[in-house]
């Protein structure tokens, strides 16, 4: 949708579609050698192993998320929740709070970021696992050169 679409809907009185894109660039190292020591790099020089970047695309919109449900379920009655927990619970210290309004455009943004949110971290470790995969065993002696370098 271009901007001109964008304003023509909003003048027929119709809310544009609302969307959410994300893109991921995961640098994938291929000669198999300890990712950590190979991105870290203090005097900004090149390193001698080159990255591919890998980058993955999604995008999220009402055809594939669901609206956020703001409030509690219906099958869940209110609880004063334990202090330090600032989720909705439904209740307050003197008692039940409104419900809140159900749906809309924001209930339709937050289902989308929660959606995003899972596909990344879905999508993180698996990237993660890849790497521990991919990764030579640390042996105790190894272990010990590294705590020495680092002191």
């Amino acid at each position: 949708m271009t901007s001109n679409d964008t304003t023509a809907a909003s003048a027929d009185g119709n809310a544009p579609p609302f969307f959410l894109r994300v893109q991921y660039e995961v640098p994938d190292l291929t000669d198999g050698s300890d990712s950590a020591d190979q991105m870290i790099d203090d005097d900004n020089k090149q390193t001698q192993s080159q990255a591919t970047i890998i980058t993955t695309k999604q995008s999220f919109d009402a055809s594939n998320c669901p609206a956020a449900t703001i409030g509690l379920p219906p099958s869940v009655e209110p609880v004063k929740p334990d202090p330090g927990d600032y989720s909705y619970s439904g209740m307050h210290d003197h008692g039940p709070l409104p419900l809140p309004k159900e749906g809309g455009q924001f209930a339709q943004i937050i289902g989308f970021v929660n959606a995003a949110k899972k596909a990344s971290d879905k999508y993180l470790t698996e990237v993660i696992e890849k790497e521990k995969a991919l990764a030579p065993p640390v042996t105790a002696e190894a272990n010990q050169q590294h705590k020495r370098k680092r002191k």
